[in-house]
């Protein structure tokens, strides 16, 4: 008898941390989005008119500084606000459309605000955009910005600002003038060799074991899968190998070109190469590349150099094809929101199926509230975060999240988007 008493004191004690209690408030509408079809503002390509034709711009694919590169991911800016995604901080990421002065951000981690902060009158700063071609900007200042100045999306002259998004306080920011444009080295006359083959180069014999694509690792932004480009390599010189100082890109068929994620290179079959391969050393590595899943294919052609400063360069072709669904097959359908708590809490009560044939894991990557105002705080999930969900099986849950300000937002829960109107701002 003890021991029943304990247990329902307990699940008395947090069932409002399991369960909440679901308040009457203010009913909203919810409107399930159509696939491809977004709610909320979303800028057109930037485009330029030549004639009575508009042409797409190319847009920023890396951005190279401090001896560090980064993979460039556009995100949209709106009254000075950033959405951006959960992401590693390895990534940059470009104001949507400012094609003349670029605006870019790094996230507020210690080792980007030394970078930014270590910036001197003078050092060069590189953009590769997608059609290949590489710009370069000296930097001409350091500043600090408010998290709402809009001044810094300017485009009455060419240049480019890097920014780190502090989420409170002043941001600092370098600001560097447009220098050189470089066209891209055209293609080389040398044949393409296929995985198994090995080549090469200078003194590094490199090899592409295989190539291959994975969907629904974290971190990546939706519709994009992972490419890994599995290597061995053998220094076949007399001095040492540093695969930091490697030049290692990705292309499509359209000319596109991908810069390798350090990050993602870690869930590859053999990681990353190691810091030095000596003299008659070998090594097997992974290189990582985050591409849309859409991308033009059905070959991919992956480009290695020794040294990013040499014309040295082998090329290998990979097929590619979209990777398998993972059997987890969900089905999201949001029955009701409203608003409770004083109207500063906004309720949303979803079903989640499972058709799949296989677990389906529910974590706090796959849901986000996004509106005008920016990205929407989760304050509460029950049951709490993770979700299992076996095969077959369905679960009602709640979120709750700290209300938007703005006159509606939008739920994501696994891909299946909700729009909800009726907020009072």
């Amino acid at each position: 008898m003890a021991i029943l008493l304990i247990t329902l004191v307990a699940l008395l004690a947090l069932r409002p941390v399991l369960f909440p209690r679901r308040p009457a408030g203010i009913p909203l509408s919810v409107t399930r989005v159509v696939p491809g079809v977004s709610p909320l503002p979303v800028p057109e390509p930037p485009v330029a008119e030549i004639g009575n034709t508009e042409v797409s711009l190319p847009i920023p694919t890396s951005l190279e500084v401090g001896g560090r590169t980064f993979p460039v991911q556009p995100v949209r800016v709106e009254g000075g606000v950033w959405n951006v995604p959960k992401s590693g901080a390895d990534t940059a990421f470009w104001a949507y459309s400012t094609v003349i002065h670029y605006v870019l951000a790094l996230e507020p981690t210690d080792e980007n605000r030394a970078l930014v902060g270590g910036l001197r009158e003078g050092d060069e700063i590189g953009l590769r955009l997608s059609d290949g071609v590489r710009l370069t900007f000296q930097v001409v200042r350091q500043k600090t910005v408010p998290p709402g100045d809009e001044t810094l999306f300017s485009q009455a002259r060419p240049g480019l600002t890097l920014v780190v998004l502090e989420k409170e306080g002043e941001r600092l920011a370098a600001v560097a003038d447009f220098r050189e444009r470089v066209e891209p080295t055209p293609p080389a006359s040398s044949p393409t060799a296929g995985p198994g083959q090995p080549v090469q180069v200078g003194t590094v014999r490199v090899t592409v074991v295989e190539g291959h694509a994975e969907r629904g690792l974290s971190d990546l932004p939706v519709g994009t899968v992972a490419f890994f480009v599995e290597v061995r390599v053998e220094n076949s010189g007399t001095a040492s190998l540093f695969p930091r100082d490697f030049a290692a890109e990705l292309l499509d068929t359209d000319g596109n070109r991908y810069v390798p994620s350090p990050s993602l290179a870690g869930k590859g079959k053999n990681g990353p190469l190691p810091e030095e391969i000596p003299a008659g050393g070998k090594a097997e590595g992974t290189f990582a590349y985050v591409i849309p899943e859409a991308i033009s294919g059905p070959t991919l052609t992956w480009v290695f150099g020794p040294q990013a400063a040499s014309e040295l360069r082998a090329r290998f072709s990979l097929s590619y094809a979209p990777p398998p669904v993972a059997a987890a097959e969900a089905e999201v359908e949001v029955t009701q929101a409203f608003l409770g708590e004083g109207g500063e809490v906004l309720h949303v009560v979803a079903r989640v199926r499972n058709r799949g044939s296989a677990t389906l894991t529910v974590t706090e990557r796959d849901v986000s509230l996004s509106s005008r105002a920016g990205p929407g705080e989760l304050q509460v999930a029950a049951p709490p975060l993770p979700w299992e969900i076996g095969a077959g099986q369905e679960r009602e849950v709640e979120l709750q999240f700290a209300r938007p300000r703005a006159p509606s937002c939008v739920v994501t829960i696994l891909g299946y988007t909700f729009e909800i109107s009726g907020l009072p701002e």
